[in-house]
């Protein structure tokens, strides 16, 4: 039997990696509106049959872990772009959140997932972390970020409070560069008031 993953005589390897990359992306789109979206209805949003996406996925478990691959390649991707060691703290983190932010809709959908077909890899996800790990040790080195804000607090902070934001946005129409904005200084100063 052939790998889903190589190309048949008829296709090319782009065709396959672009056939692949498709049903991918169609995913990310089903499953950020609706996490139940059967394969069938994966497989018209990126246009194939329901045979073709099943060469490269047999199942849903297959698909949900293909997206957790691909989510962390996006996000190690997002973060190297990000450049958290340039700028001061502030500037940096503004680029983080907004990172973070066009990442959403890959990610949100996997950590609310309840169906148990999603298995992180907690040693690559922490790994991929380490620029904002980074990032928090500047933070604190430089008064910005107080010293009980454990570089764990803060990264399961700006997720939860990224996941805040996108429903804002989803929901009430909020402004991307504003959730962005009402993120950032939520991360960084909370919700208290500026001293007078």
């Amino acid at each position: 039997m052939e790998s889903s993953t190589r190309a048949t005589p008829s296709s090319t390897p782009g065709t396959v990696s672009r056939t692949r990359r498709a049903i991918l992306d169609a995913a990310v789109t089903c499953y950020a509106e609706d996490q139940t979206t059967p394969l069938s209805e994966v497989a018209r949003a990126a246009d194939v049959g329901r045979s073709t996406l099943h060469r490269y996925f047999p199942d849903r478990a297959a698909l949900v872990d293909a997206l957790l691959t691909d989510a962390v390649d996006h996000t190690e991707r997002a973060l190297a772009e990000a450049a958290l060691h340039e700028g001061d703290v502030v500037e940096a983190t503004t680029r983080l959140v907004a990172a973070v932010f066009e990442l959403s809709p890959r990610i949100m959908p996997l950590f609310s997932d309840t169906s148990g077909d999603v298995r992180w890899d907690d040693s690559r996800w922490e790994q991929i972390h380490a620029p904002i790990g980074a990032l928090h040790a500047r933070g604190r080195a430089e008064g910005v970020i107080a010293p009980e804000i454990t570089v764990d607090w803060f990264v399961r902070v700006l997720w939860y409070l990224v996941s805040a934001g996108w429903e804002a946005i989803q929901e009430e129409g909020l402004a991307k560069h504003r959730a962005v904005a009402l993120v950032t200084r939520s991360l960084l100063r909370g919700v208290a008031a500026d001293p007078a």
